[in-house]
């Protein structure tokens, strides 16, 4: 199988909870589509299904599963390479959107306008869509409607902080949000890395806390800062156990490795990450 993955998803629901479906963005030589996976817990293999494809699928870059077989994904670029796709990105242009793929098998854009939108995410119940903006730089929640297209409600706008991957907290609701904090020694980094570069990206992890109002937006705590070191910037972050307790999965685009914190949520505490290392 022709397997070039970028985002992915996992859904699984407590109708059989024993059974996970994988969503994968893959971006096939015949074309980009969303894989999907059956898994079973308990059993060592994992079981294809299908791929889906569109010709509104055609810059994919992250996925979020709204069911065993329904969901959207977020494409982020309207340039799919060359001179313009350069420009697009170094102007920010809002050119990126969301496309929806729903039970009747068609491809619908959800949402137009968006300034890469990269990360995508959903609520632990579902009635909200959250999706990361990378070139505004912002995370946007959004209203799904019946015939899968989406409402802005509301938008958190970061200064000096460009947000990747989002991860929900099934048990809190909150998101993590990784992101960059200089994305032009980001880009120094990928020119330079194959031949060695002193470029050392460095990253934050931003967890934000919904409003009981969707429309009153986020409240939005530091987790945590490294400056490059520990991992070239930072792309993605998970929560590992419940709550605010538990450690912090820590991942990036172009590391050969993992990282894991462990964080303090003890009263009084500004609940930092802390007890950093790598794993290969």
């Amino acid at each position: 199988m022709d397997f070039r993955i970028h985002g992915f998803d996992i859904y699984w629901d407590n109708i059989n909870p024993t059974e996970l479906t994988f969503m994968f963005v893959n971006h096939q030589k015949s074309g980009d589509g969303i894989s999907i996976f059956s898994h079973r817990i308990g059993t060592d293999y994992i079981q294809y299904v299908r791929t889906v494809k569109s010709p509104l699928l055609y810059s994919p870059n992250d996925v979020v599963a709204t069911s065993r077989t329904t969901f959207y994904a977020t494409n982020d670029m309207k340039n799919v390479r060359g001179f313009l796709r350069k420009f697009e990105i170094l102007l920010g242009m809002p050119w990126g959107h969301v496309v929806h793929y729903g039970e009747t098998g068609v491809f619908t854009k959800a949402y137009n306008g968006i300034s890469y939108p990269n990360g995508i995410a959903r609520s632990p119940d579902g009635s909200v869509i959250y999706v990361a903006a990378s070139s505004e730089p912002s995370v946007n929640m959004f209203r799904p409607k019946p015939d899968g297209s989406l409402e802005l409600v509301s938008k958190k706008v970061f200064r000096n902080f460009v947000p990747d991957n989002i991860s929900v907290d099934v048990a809190t609701g909150h998101l993590l949000v990784a992101g960059l904090l200089n994305t032009f020694e980001m880009f120094r980094y990928n020119r330079e890395v194959l031949h060695g570069t002193s470029a050392q990206p460095a990253a934050s992890i931003r967890r934000l806390i919904p409003s009981k109002s969707l429309y009153k937006g986020f409240t939005e705590e530091e987790v945590l800062v490294h400056d490059g070191r520990l991992l070239p910037s930072t792309t993605v972050a998970a929560m590992q156990g419940k709550g605010n307790t538990g450690r912090i999965i820590l991942g990036s685009v172009m590391a050969d490795h993992i990282a894991i914190c462990k964080t303090d949520s003890r009263k009084n505490s500004k609940r930092r990450a802390s007890l950093i290392w790598p794993l290969r």
